[in-house]
């Protein structure tokens, strides 16, 4: 009888919601998901038969998950997206069932899932990776990683550019998980990993000669686009070599290597020169690439940092500046949300607690109803008013950003683009054999900002 009580009880509290979603009956917005929050809390409470039965329950939604079907990961709220991370993060068996599964096929199925989404983030991409492998998810690392390196370094064009950085990203994953490291090294450099992909993206795309994670049309773009985010410049040196080390292999015409040479050039000068290289990344590469990361920093790093740079302290003094404001401004945030905290705790009601945060611009309301949510949770009142407030505070913070995404999604999708062919063999700066499909680099576009405050 106790068996049947968990399987009513799981079933009434979490499964009958899922169920009603993925069938189309209900909306993200009508699932009651602090209750089923709760309710898997409490069988992670009670362990054993409880998580037992979980599991089993849970093993549809669990493959819905792992290859991104959009019935359980819809693309216009995070919510059972969510959901289903926090399940899948708190069984200890769902490593051991993925491990059977093809986690190739379902990184091609995420590469297809994030193309259609507006921001096409990697971020939920990483967040199934480090359930999966901080689990007790096993594979024969090295067949997968000659797989995707026959994928990757093969001759022909075969993943877009979002899969193909996905791929990218799952390559890096069983590189690291192929050495001979504790969990807790492994577990750093797949932070590190995740924390840097925005550099290591561009770097990866010199390395496999084929460009993914951006719709820039070719290499003297992405090399721009290093030189223009500050976020990657103590590592462009790494960029750099991988460059020199591959430039040859484009197979560019004179108009293009002309083009590729300029913006390398600027890269040096403008970079290279004037920032000193950090070194954080060196083991990280080394591991993705063990036969050339060395040989190519040995043969192609150029001059430091201190044998060029010099002091620019007008830029010291504002970045100081910056980072002293950035300081205040945590603070004077910290102290409201005490203030706002005591009201709270003071039995003030709800209504003018809620009423204060609408006097903060959206961004800083939501950091501070976050932090109230971490200090408040003991509180039934608070409880009690929290999935309301959270729900109209989160349309508050992303209806505004959502609507200039769609506008700028809108003034692209009217830009003509060009249509072509692509033949074995080639690569996205080999014009002779191919031309990029409908890719042109991104232009920023200037808009008004949509004002919700």
């Amino acid at each position: 009888m106790q068996k049947d009580y968990e399987k009513i009880y799981i079933q009434d509290l979490i499964i009958c919601h899922l169920e009603r979603l993925t069938q189309g009956q209900a909306s993200q917005t009508d699932l009651p998901w602090y209750d089923m929050y709760e309710s898997v809390r409490t069988c992670e409470r009670k362990g054993g038969v409880y998580m037992a039965a979980l599991h089993i329950m849970m093993l549809p939604y669990y493959e819905m998950y792992l290859f991104a079907d959009t019935a359980i990961c819809k693309h216009d709220r995070p919510d059972s997206r969510a959901f289903m991370e926090s399940v899948a993060e708190g069984d200890s068996e769902f490593g051991i069932w993925a491990s059977s599964q093809d986690v190739i096929k379902a990184t091609e199925c995420w590469g297809e899932y994030m193309k259609r989404k507006r921001d096409g983030s990697v971020s939920y991409y990483f967040r199934l990776l480090r359930i999966l492998f901080l689990g007790k998810f096993h594979k024969n690392w090295n067949d997968i990683a000659s797989e995707l390196e026959e994928r990757l370094f093969g001759s022909e064009v075969n993943a877009d550019y979002k899969t193909g950085e996905l791929l990218c990203i799952l390559h890096a994953t069983v590189r690291i998980w192929l050495q001979d490291w504790n969990i807790q090294k492994k577990q750093e450099m797949f932070e590190l990993l995740c924390n840097h992909w925005d550099f290591l993206k561009h770097f990866y795309s010199v390395m496999i000669r084929r460009i993914i994670g951006s719709r820039l049309a070719n290499f003297a773009a992405v090399t721009n686009n290093v030189v223009q985010t500050n976020e990657n410049h103590p590592h462009a040196h790494i960029y750099y070599c991988a460059l020199m080390e591959r430039m040859e292999s484009f197979h560019l015409n004179a108009k293009q290597y002309k083009s590729l040479d300029n913006a390398k050039e600027r890269l040096r000068t403008e970079v290279l020169d004037n920032t000193k290289p950090s070194e954080i990344l060196y083991e990280l590469c080394d591991t993705i690439f063990p036969e050339e990361f060395q040989r190519m920093l040995r043969d192609h790093r150029p001059k430091s940092y201190d044998e060029v740079a010099s002091e620019n302290n007008q830029k010291e003094l504002l970045l100081r500046q910056m980072a002293e404001q950035n300081q205040q401004l945590n603070e004077r945030i910290a102290r409201i949300t005490s203030l706002l905290r005591q009201m709270v705790e003071s039995s003030i009601p709800m209504e003018e607690v809620e009423s204060e945060l609408m006097n903060y611009p959206p961004g800083i309301a939501w950091t501070m109803l976050g932090n109230l949510n971490n200090d408040l949770g003991w509180s039934p009142v608070w409880r009690g008013h929290y999935p309301a407030m959270r729900d109209r505070f989160r349309k508050r913070l992303l209806v505004p950003i959502e609507q200039q995404a769609e506008l700028t999604e809108a003034i692209k999708e009217a830009a003509a683009r060009p249509t072509y062919n692509y033949e074995a063999g080639s690569t996205h700066d080999d014009k002779r054999q191919q031309l990029t499909i409908g890719e042109v680099e991104e232009k920023e576009v200037q808009l008004k900002r949509i004002a919700n405050e």
